[in-house]
């Protein structure tokens, strides 16, 4: 390395070949994410239900958050109780949702079905905004009758929330195999 370097920039060299060391464990991850995919596609019905649980356990560790926000918030006694309410709701209703996983699949479902129905309505409105594009109608359309199976046929709207996830994972690990293989040539 040239003396003419600032320390800067050796310190992010250093940072660069220590990431570069570690490629196997974007391949490795990219792998795990493959097969955990793979593995939902096969057995929709048991990735759904641990989704459920999942769904559970992130309310109850956003409301541990909460909590420990709270604990630590210097600020009025009014954002502190704000925080503290949200805490002991998130913790309940996460505890809930993991001792009752079909109630958190039913949950997690209705979301996703009426995320789809404003993102198709949003798509249709914006149509008037580009110049009336039937592709832009046609999409808005398409995406709100999706919404609504996703809201209201249980199963369509379980598999194709498992089938979302499951295709993000596959590509997510396509690209932590590729960035694995790719930092290994470097």
């Amino acid at each position: 390395m040239p003396a003419s370097c600032s320390k800067k920039e050796k310190n992010m060299e250093l940072f660069v070949n220590r990431t570069f060391r570690h490629w196997w464990a974007f391949l490795l991850r990219g792998i795990l994410f493959i097969l955990v995919g793979i593995y939902m596609i096969a057995s929709p019905l048991t990735s759904f239900v641990a989704l459920g649980f999942f769904f559970g356990l992130v309310i109850f560790l956003a409301g541990l958050a909460e909590l420990l926000h709270a604990s630590g918030n210097s600020g009025g006694t009014g954002t502190r109780r704000g925080h503290l309410a949200f805490g002991i709701i998130d913790i309940i209703l996460g505890i809930v949702l993991m001792g009752h996983v079909a109630v958190g699949v039913a949950i997690l479902r209705i979301i996703v079905g009426i995320w789809f129905i404003l993102r198709g309505i949003s798509l249709f409105n914006f149509s008037r905004t580009v110049g009336r594009s039937w592709m832009l109608k046609l999409g808005g359309v398409l995406t709100f009758i999706f919404g609504l199976l996703i809201l209201f046929n249980v199963a369509f709207g379980s598999f194709t929330i498992i089938l979302f996830i499951a295709i993000a994972f596959i590509i997510t690990g396509i690209f932590n195999v590729w960035l694995g293989l790719t930092m290994k040539r470097v």
